[in-house]
């Protein structure tokens, strides 16, 4: 089965400065998390999410205090149990995009899509420990958030073929430990070196 990733929406908000983010260096998130959320699948998402960006030669940096005017206003990761809509009964979106009109975006994950997918294969949630079983939950947040993140600094809804941007993933490629299908595709490396050497060129 297959499931979608997650959507973009643009929504209106009071004008604010926007952040322009360059790629090699940093883009800063505040993420924000349900208390339900266990430290071990917190740890996870966050290191899931920074490999994957790694890849791509983007550093992420977690804000926890109030930002200066250096460092901008961060992106809000925003994990709740909250279900993301679907667009057909046969997709389980993880996670959404949701633009504003001052151009700033909340990047949301939904824990209780990803117990869904962990939780896909009986067979092999038997055989989990506790403690593994909160770390898959993390590390599935943590490829849905870093794939809104894409959406984010892509700018676009775009999808690619395969990689990150992906619209949709087996169920089970998304939970597996061992794939390394969730680096970013050529095509959106392209696109961000080349705003990267506009926004140098400015």
């Amino acid at each position: 089965m297959a499931i979608a990733l997650g959507v973009c929406e643009t929504v209106p908000r009071a004008a604010d400065k926007p952040v322009v983010v360059d790629t090699g260096t940093v883009l800063n998130l505040r993420l924000t998390t349900s208390s339900e959320l266990s430290g071990v699948s917190q740890r996870a998402l966050v290191n899931e999410t920074e490999a994957i960006w790694r890849d791509a030669n983007v550093r992420l940096r977690w804000i926890t205090d109030n930002p200066s005017a250096e460092t901008g206003r961060p992106l809000r990761i925003l994990v709740t149990r909250r279900a993301v809509s679907a667009s057909d009964k046969h997709s389980w979106p993880v996670g959404e995009l949701l633009r504003f009109e001052d151009n700033s975006a909340i990047a949301t994950a939904s824990i209780t899509s990803a117990l869904r997918i962990i939780q896909g294969n009986p067979d092999r949630e038997l055989l989990d420990l506790p403690a593994m079983h909160q770390y898959k939950l993390g590390i599935v947040l943590g490829r849905a958030v870093a794939h809104e993140i894409g959406h984010y600094l892509l700018e676009s809804s775009w999808h690619a073929r395969y990689g990150l941007m992906r619209a949709t993933i087996d169920a089970r490629e998304f939970a597996d430990l061992r794939t390394g299908a969730f680096r970013l595709d050529r095509e959106s490396q392209a696109h961000l070196a080349a705003r990267a050497l506009a926004i140098r060129g400015e």
